[in-house]
C-alpha cells in the first residue's frame, strides 16, 4: 500500500532509547545515509528519539553504549556517536512522555507525515501512544510498536513440573504491528486492537530511571532485541525504498531464526485506493496512485 510520493517526507519520532529503541536507532541512521539522495522521503525526512534514561552499566551488554556513556541520557549519547557517524542531524529528549499534549508536541513538521515509533516495554505507554492513535486531532498517523516476550519466571509456574524447559524457552518471540490512519479513517489497527491485553493492565505503570532488565539472568533476550530491531527496520526500508507499507504485522522468534509476516489484504489496499481517489484533490499528503 502505497502512503508516499518521492515528495513526501517523515517525521520520525521513536519513543525507548533500550534494547529495542537503540539498535534501531542506529540501523535507522544507517538507512537514512544509504538512502540520502535518493528521495525526499529520506534525505528529508526528520528523526527524534524520546527517552529519560540515562545510561547505567547494566546496559552495556545488550545495549548500544560503552563505558563513556554511563551517566548520560541515552538519547544523547545515541545521537552524539550514531548522527555524527552517518552526518544525519537528530533530535535527542531526555524527558518520559506522560500525557497527550506532549506526544503531540514531538511532531514538528506538518508538512511531513507523522511516524510514531514505539520501543517501549510497559503497556502504560502503550496506552498512551494508543489514546494519541485514536485523537480526532491527529488525521494522518503511522504507528509501529514493536513488542518482545517476557521471560517466565520461577515464581510464574510454582509447581510446574515443566518450568525449566519453559523457563529456558521463553524471552524469544515479539511482533511488530504496523497502525496506520489517513484524513481520520483507520486502514491498519494499532497495536492495542490486536492484542487489547495491553489496555487491560493496571499494572503498568510509565517508566522511571530504575527500570531495566538483567541481562544476566536473561540473555536470550539480546538476541530477541536486535531482531525485533530489524524487523521494524524492515519496515522504514519499505518506506524509504517505494513509500510503501507491506506488512500489518511481523511475528518473529529469534530462538528458530523465524519469521511470519501478515501482509496487507488486497481489499485493505483497494479501500485505501478508493479513498485516495475521492479525497485527492485536497489532500496535502498527496500519494501515487
Amino acid at each position: 500500500m502505497k502512503i508516499l510520493s518521492n515528495e513526501q517526507a517523515m517525521d520520525i519520532v521513536i519513543i525507548g532509547a533500550g534494547a529495542n529503541g537503540s539498535h534501531f536507532f542506529r540501523n535507522l541512521l544507517q538507512d537514512l545515509a544509504v538512502y540520502k539522495n535518493n528521495n525526499k522521503r529520506s534525505s528529508h525526512s526528520s528523526v527524534m528519539i524520546v527517552d529519560g534514561d540515562k545510561v547505567e552499566k547494566k546496559n552495556l551488554a545488550n545495549q548500544l553504549f560503552d563505558e563513556d556513556d554511563i551517566g548520560q541520557y541515552k538519547v544523547q549519547a545515541l545521537c552524539d556517536r550514531y548522527g555524527t557517524h552517518y552526518d544525519k542531524d537528530c533530535l535527542a529528549i531526555n524527558r518520559y512522555i506522560t500525557s497527550l499534549d506532549e506526544l503531540q508536541a514531538l511532531f514538528r513538521h506538518p508538512e511531513k507525515l507523522p511516524v510514531l515509533i514505539g520501543c517501549v516495554d510497559n503497556n502504560r505507554t502503550r496506552m498512551l501512544m494508543h489514546e494519541f492513535f485514536q485523537e480526532e486531532r491527529i488525521p494522518n498517523l503511522l504507528y509501529i510498536d514493536v513488542g518482545v516476550e517476557g521471560v517466565i519466571l520461577r515464581e510464574e509456574l510454582k509447581g510446574d513440573p515443566d518450568r525449566e524447559r519453559k523457563i529456558e524457552s521463553s524471552g524469544f518471540s515479539g511482533q511488530v504491528v504496523i497502525g496506520y490512519k489517513r484524513k481520520g479513517q483507520v486502514f491498519l489497527p494499532p497495536v492495542a486492537h490486536l492484542y487489547p491485553t495491553i489496555l487491560t493492565d493496571e499494572e503498568s505503570v510509565f517508566p522511571t530511571q530504575t527500570c531495566g532488565e538483567d541481562m544476566i539472568n536473561n540473555p536470550q533476550r539480546c538476541e530477541t532485541n536486535k531482531l525485533a530491531a530489524q524487523m521494524t527496520n524492515i519496515v522504514l526500508n519499505n518506506l524509504f525504498f517505494t513509500g510503501e507499507i507491506v506488512q500489518e504485522e511481523i511475528i518473529f522468534n529469534a530462538r528458530f531464526g523465524s519469521s511470519q509476516a501478515r501482509f496487507i489484504s488486497k481489499r485493505i489496499e483497494q479501500a485505501y485506493i478508493n479513498f485516495f481517489k475521492e479525497s485527492v484533490n485536497n489532500d496535502t499528503l498527496s500519494i501515487v496512485s
